[in-house]
């Protein structure tokens, strides 16, 4: 993908509207799908509330860095459309705040939230 498909905006919008097209399966919660699809994607993410209530999720290692070195605007533009197409179908009031992309071989990428509810007492880990 990183090959085939130019960094033209024209392109990216279509890259992001696949990637919200991949929905979240059975989550209980937004924090839950989100945790999940990036843990499932090598991300290794952490996810933190703010004392603004909103939420964050660092990606703590990056698995596509090959192919983001080759074309970085469209892989993070998937990984970005993906996170959108959550927050869509789990928390359509919510919105993504910010998506800031690292080095790859540094990893670090944050995604802020805004709207999303916190965890209930019942859904959180033990």
């Amino acid at each position: 993908m990183a090959r085939a498909i130019p960094p033209i905006p024209s392109r990216l919008r279509d890259v992001e509207r696949a990637g919200r097209e991949i929905g979240p399966s059975g989550a209980a919660s937004t924090e839950d799908a989100l945790r999940d699809t990036m843990t499932g994607l090598g991300f290794q993410p952490l996810l933190e509330r703010r004392e603004s209530g909103r939420l964050t999720c660092s990606l703590r290692n990056c698995p596509y860095r090959n192919s983001v070195k080759e074309n970085r605007e469209v892989v993070c533009t998937l990984h970005r459309g993906i996170t959108r197409g959550i927050l869509d179908v789990l928390e359509p009031s919510a919105r993504l705040v910010d998506f800031v992309p690292n080095d790859p071989d540094i990893a670090g990428c944050l995604i802020e939230m805004k709207g999303v509810p916190p965890l209930r007492d019942e859904d959180a880990p033990a």
